[in-house]
């Protein structure tokens, strides 16, 4: 698959406070186009958020661990062409 990668696409949700990080980072996800993708940066263990992204998104989205943490992970998330 080919992905529009938008200028400045990587997030780190570490400065978010905790409450904040998994909700932050679907309504990132929820205002991607069909082809764009993101990359972002967590403190925590990402196994609920992707269980989340499963359960709101099925079908709807790539997801890609690029770094396993700890202490911090890197995921890739994108929303396919095909999608919306």
């Amino acid at each position: 698959m080919n992905f529009q990668k938008p200028k400045g696409a990587t997030y780190d949700a570490r400065r978010l406070p905790s409450e904040r990080k998994q909700s932050a980072v679907l309504s990132m996800f929820d205002g991607l186009r069909p082809g764009q993708t993101f990359t972002v940066v967590l403190d925590f263990d990402p196994d609920k958020l992707k269980r989340q992204f499963e359960a709101f998104f099925a079908g709807e989205h790539i997801w890609v661990c690029l770094k396993p943490g700890p202490p911090e992970w890197l995921i890739e998330i994108a929303r396919p062409q095909s999608a919306r």
